[in-house]
């Protein structure tokens, strides 16, 4: 990780300094920088000169005639990018920063995200914000088997024809044994059938054996924060509605203090996050809104040291690969960003998964892959560093859904209740009336965009 007193090779706003495996939107950019950098867009090591380059995880330069073919939507579906400083003469690269980014999407999706991505590794370089190496282990594309335009042809039309069924479940392992094994044991699914509506994002509401989550409808509609309650059959029943406010709400991530219990779920719409105080009658109780300029998704409130903090991803950095943090004195805020923001660029991992956890005097964080498709796993990661200028974790563990269960598609949330552990699983089911309204949306009889 680079920090401010270890960011020497950052030290890049000297006219000495070249840059080379630049992407068109990097040249166009930087090419305003005047004398902060030299463009050399296919200079390679060894240099007589400092060189910073842009590469992939292999050390091929980005900007290489076969870089988008041969990562655009082949297995894994992440690709390793990485800004390097390479000293005057050296093979030998210091690696200042790294982003691992989805290969799926469209080409163009993809060629724009891979440019977005290069120019903010430099952009935070030359304004010493740097990450530092994340050691992310990304496998090699599979060059055998479908090509990226059949891969692409084949998810759009599962994506057209298909749909999402979630449900809430719970375990009994213990959170010590998911992190050291990586496996959640016999999960008891509370929906395991379809229906009208889905329940996905489990919180428990402390003290009470309840369970705030996102119900969604399967056709229209927006998310709303219903209670989950224990019934005379030892099971769970949906007691009534905590949050509908005509705006899609979901992930209704809970914590408490000595001062209260607390809900902040997400709300996608700019300035709409929100922290509610949960009152002694169980109504919602406004205490803030949250980065009222941003677009927050899953806000995971937590405390560490001497600081509360907020994990999220930034929808306008990335929907599913950017994490970022906020922190504050007080629940009331004023809620900063952290200097580095975002803290991590990584479609395994990045977004938050549910709340964070202690084993032993170890800070735990569960984040999402979406390498695959959205909620495919969860990974866990060990947070090393957390401060205001600084952040670093490593995974330890992952969890994939059960291949022969009823959810064996995406495993999203994690969070513990006393001994019991929740989660919430995926599984695609064909959607025919789905399909005919995306088809009419793509030629014009029903409004809106075509999925």
């Amino acid at each position: 990780m680079i920090t401010p007193d270890t960011a020497a090779p950052l030290a890049v706003r000297q006219p000495t300094r070249l840059i080379a495996g630049l992407v068109p939107s990097t040249v166009l950019r930087l090419a305003a920088a005047g004398d902060t950098v030299r463009l050399a867009p296919h200079h390679a090591p060894p240099c007589p000169e400092p060189l910073l380059r842009l590469e992939t995880g292999d050390g091929v330069p980005l900007n290489g005639r076969d870089v988008i073919a041969t990562h655009w939507h082949r297995p894994p579906y992440a690709m390793l990018m990485r800004l390097s400083f390479y000293a005057p003469g050296s093979f030998v690269p210091q690696i200042l920063d790294e982003a691992v980014i989805s290969t799926r999407g469209s080409r163009d999706a993809f060629q724009v995200r891979v440019e977005s991505t290069a120019l903010r590794l430099v952009e935070d370089a030359l304004e010493s914000r740097s990450r530092g190496p994340g050691g992310a282990n990304v496998p090699p594309p599979q060059s055998a088997g479908a090509g990226g335009w059949l891969d692409y042809l084949v998810a759009t039309w599962q994506r057209r024809l298909l749909t999402e069924w979630w449900s809430v479940g719970h375990a009994r392992t213990s959170l010590p044994a998911i992190v050291r094994d990586g496996k959640l044991g016999e999960v008891h699914w509370l929906r395991p059938g379809t229906g009208k509506a889905y329940h996905a994002d489990p919180f428990p509401l402390p003290g009470t054996g309840q369970v705030l989550c996102e119900e969604m409808p399967m056709q229209g509609g927006v998310g709303t924060i219903v209670a989950l309650a224990p019934g005379n059959d030892g099971g769970f029943e949906r007691t009534r509605v905590v949050l509908d406010t005509g705006r899609h709400h979901s992930y209704p991530c809970t914590y408490q203090d000595a001062t209260g219990t607390y809900v902040l779920p997400e709300s996608i719409e700019r300035g709409t996050t929100t922290l509610y105080r949960i009152g002694p009658d169980h109504a919602l109780q406004s205490v803030c809104a949250i980065a009222p300029d941003r677009a927050l998704a899953d806000p995971t409130l937590f405390r560490h040291g001497e600081r509360l903090w907020i994990a999220c991803t930034d929808l306008d950095i990335g929907s599913h690969d950017n994490l970022c943090l906020l922190y504050a004195d007080r629940l009331e805020g004023p809620w900063q960003p952290h200097r580095c923001t975002p803290v991590k660029i990584d479609i395994a991992g990045a977004r938050p998964a549910g709340p964070l956890f202690k084993v032993g005097d170890a800070l735990f964080r569960p984040g999402q892959d979406c390498s695959r498709t959205y909620g495919g796993g969860i990974a866990i990661h060990r947070v090393d560093v957390l401060t205001e200028d600084a952040y670093r974790e490593t995974k330890v563990s992952a969890l994939d859904p059960d291949p022969d269960g009823p959810f064996p598609h995406g495993l999203h949330t994690l969070a513990v209740d006393g001994d019991r552990v929740w989660v919430d699983g995926k599984r695609f089911v064909l959607d025919m009336p789905g399909a005919f309204r995306k088809l009419r949306r793509r030629i014009g009889l029903g409004g809106g965009t075509a999925a």
